[in-house]
């Protein structure tokens, strides 16, 4: 399975080590990480003062080439010419994916969790 992971669902897993990951496999099967060039490039500058985020390159990721939007937007046209689900912590880009009734699963109580999918009316 592909999935899209974002730069906030990324830090999480890295800096709050826990069992999210092995839940997805549980659920979903084992994830293809994908994630546009911004992705990478806001890790960079997060890495900068975070060194634990350094470890980001550890996890196999599959990058594509930026969409010209920033991660968000990336992440977001990346979805939607995809399909595949998208992993954030992000309040905002969650509702922007529910609101598109765009695949998204995020963390809540350590728990994997969809997003919800809630099309504009």
């Amino acid at each position: 399975m592909k999935a899209i992971f974002d730069t906030s669902f990324i830090v999480y897993i890295l800096e709050k080590p826990t069992d999210v990951l092995n839940q997805i496999v549980d659920q979903l099967g084992m994830p293809e990480i994908v994630v546009p060039k911004s992705v990478i490039r806001e890790l960079r500058g997060i890495s900068m003062s975070k060194k634990f985020v350094r470890n980001y390159t550890a996890l196999r990721m599959h990058v594509v080439e930026d969409l010209d939007d920033g991660a968000d937007d990336d992440i977001l046209r990346l979805c939607k010419r995809t399909g595949y689900p998208v992993f954030t912590m992000d309040g905002e880009l969650m509702k922007r994916l529910s609101d598109l009734a765009l695949p998204c699963y995020t963390v809540s109580d350590e728990r994997l969790t969809s997003c919800g999918s809630r099309r504009k009316q």
